[in-house]
């Protein structure tokens, strides 16, 4: 049964852990309809498949379901822990992070502001959480989330980081309208590497969307990711060699499969898989939330041109606006993509431990600029005093 807190005009239900994303399965479905963008990341089943295989400990994540009116309005999964910042034990509730999480969110429906929602969810967690705690964390949070808005004033104890970005393509137009912003030196490098696979006998570009094949699927582009460098004799971050990532994507797929949202695209030659990667799908964006290929056909540059067989069947098609990497791998920089900010968002509590976490992150954001200027400042004469000493004479200024 869920715990009933009201706080303003905001009503606040707190399901816990796997029961309660079940028990919440119904509000989460009229929420996502109501949402501004949704995204996969605000889909139930991702959420679901997430804290059915990757979290330890699935009864510390609770799901704060915000009404008003008995409408649900927002829904935020958090995670209660402790961590150690700058030596210090604090308390924290975050949204569940997770390698296999490259982005997060909360669900904001329209008419209510992140602003209420978090008042009314601190209000909450301060005047009925058994718990205490220092401080609340969004990370991987992007520039179009409603969390955004709390840092764009100066009210608040507030602060946030740039993480990294989110790179995406636009498939609008023609193909050759997209290679028209690439560099000459790439443009070359495609042409050399799709000659070279035009030599090569029985290349197949294949999407697959349903069952049985989707599994089949899924099962090859396991064995060609455990295959490389991410394999048993390299980094050991395959899919294939955890079982509970094996669980989580295996949910994905069944969660997504059959409103068709699972895409999984390959690449082979000669009838050997040479690239493949794992996507979701939502209303406008393919993500690509995993890829791999065989570094034996390395010469061919597969990855590349699966992806570009990617683009171009998305603007045949018309079955997608955007291809979204989901982060920002350095080799797509060559593809000239868009992108989004990707941000870490804190709200610290009025605690003794919140208010000076808050000074030190702000007094960290005051000073970094400072830092940067004399930390580069002392590297050029640090490099300038060696230049010095290997050559006799003192360097040129």
């Amino acid at each position: 049964m869920a715990l009933e807190i009201v706080s303003d005009m905001l009503h606040v239900d707190v399901y816990q852990g796997r029961n309660g994303m079940t028990a919440a399965s119904e509000d989460w479905r009229l929420l996502l309809q109501d949402l501004r963008r949704k995204r996969y990341l605000h889909y139930y089943g991702w959420w679901k498949s997430y804290l059915g295989a990757l979290d330890q400990e699935p009864d510390a994540v609770s799901i704060f379901v915000a009404r008003r009116d008995g409408k649900p309005v927002a829904i935020l999964p958090l995670k209660h822990g402790t961590r150690k910042w700058y030596g210090l034990r604090v308390r924290q509730w975050d949204l569940p992070e997770h390698p296999h999480l490259p982005l997060n969110d909360i669900l904001l429906g329209r008419g209510v502001t992140a602003a209420e929602v978090i008042a009314a969810l601190t209000r909450t967690l301060r005047e009925h959480a058994p718990r205490g705690w220092d401080v609340l964390s969004f990370t991987g949070v992007l520039e179009e989330s409603p969390l955004v808005e709390l840092v764009t004033g100066t009210r608040g104890r507030v602060a946030t980081s740039l993480l990294k970005t989110c790179d995406y393509l636009v498939c609008r137009g023609t193909y050759e309208d997209i290679t028209e912003k690439f560099s000459h030196n790439f443009r070359s490098n495609l042409n050399k590497a799709r000659n070279k696979l035009a030599r090569v006998n029985g290349v197949e570009f294949r999407s697959v969307t349903d069952q049985p094949e989707l599994s089949r699927a899924f099962s090859e582009f396991v064995d060609i990711e455990a295959s490389g460098w991410k394999g048993e004799k390299g980094t050991g971050t395959a899919i294939k060699l955890h079982p509970e990532l094996m669980r989580f994507y295996q949910s994905v797929i069944d969660e997504f499969s059959t409103s068709g949202a699972v895409t999984i695209n390959s690449l082979k030659a000669g009838g050997k898989l040479i690239a493949s990667q794992f996507c979701v799908k939502d209303e406008d964006t393919l993500y690509v939330l995993k890829l791999a290929y065989d570094e034996d056909w390395s010469r061919v540059a597969p990855g590349n041109m699966l992806f570009e067989r990617v683009i171009q069947e998305g603007i045949r098609s018309k079955g997608f606006q955007y291809v979204n990497l989901v982060g920002d791998p350095p080799w797509f920089k060559d593809w000239r993509p868009e992108s989004q900010n990707v941000y870490n968002i804190w709200l610290y509590n009025r605690t003794p431990m919140g208010l000076v976490l808050f000074g030190a992150m702000k007094a960290k954001q005051l000073l970094k600029p400072f830092y940067k200027k004399y930390l580069k400042r002392g590297r050029a004469g640090g490099k300038a005093t060696r230049a010095s000493d290997h050559q006799g004479y003192p360097a040129r200024q």
